[in-house]
């Protein structure tokens, strides 16, 4: 499999060539061009619990969409809903956590399994599940935003609306922005996601409520 990502960091799209027989799994709703002879073939994912908890508890589509490419080969692009960054991880048997609406597309190699995230994730904001992407190939992670790679050693903080991944060696806990309530509430950072160990952690430059935010004053009245 060939992959090519442009129009990063703000109107990202992923293209990529398949070798003849070879599979992308996506996330519904993300195929933006293929060419001719593509099989396309919808399942549910890991299990019919699994697809659930995507659909009404991650924030994620019921469905994976897989394409296979015929005994020639084939072309197919994706890109998310929102405009923003794609960034590429070759996992060689590792694992990550992902945030709701943050995965776009995996290789065949590649389980994507809703995770409890506890009542912590609840309260950040972000969802109860978590989606656990892991094995052996290539995932493909979006954004609102551009994509920024933090590595952490020790304590990391970040807004919950940033969180794009993390690695599963990070611990995390929810928290206060500010040192008592009234610098959460009027201090415009909200609950904040208080990382620990050593890991990779992917963030996203912008939030989607921000902007909601930002166009809801526009509207009339």
């Amino acid at each position: 499999m060939q992959y090519q990502i442009t129009h990063k960091p703000s109107f990202s799209l992923l293209k990529l060539r398949l070798g003849p027989g070879q599979s992308i799994k996506s996330e519904a709703g993300a195929m933006v061009y293929m060419s001719s002879k593509m099989q396309v073939e919808t399942k549910m994912g890991s299990g019919f619990l699994s697809a659930l908890a995507r659909k009404f508890l991650g924030g994620e589509s019921f469905f994976f969409n897989t394409y296979t490419a015929p005994s020639d080969g084939g072309e197919i692009g994706l890109a998310p809903d929102l405009p923003g960054d794609i960034i590429e991880l070759d996992l060689n048997g590792k694992s990550v956590m992902v945030q709701s609406g943050s995965y776009l597309a995996s290789d065949s190699g590649i389980q994507v399994v809703s995770k409890f995230g506890g009542l912590r994730s609840l309260f950040g904001g972000e969802g109860l599940f978590l989606l656990e992407v892991s094995g052996s190939g290539k995932a493909f992670l979006s954004s609102y935003g551009a994509i920024v790679p933090i590595q952490v050693q020790g304590n990391y903080t970040v807004d919950t609306g940033h969180i794009v991944a993390f690695e599963n060696s990070l611990q995390f806990s929810v928290g206060r922005a500010g040192g008592n309530w009234k610098s959460t509430l009027l201090g415009g950072e909200g609950l904040v996601a208080n990382f620990s160990g050593n890991g990779t952690l992917w963030i996203q430059s912008r939030v989607p409520s921000g902007f909601i935010t930002w166009l809801t004053r526009l509207l009339p009245v």
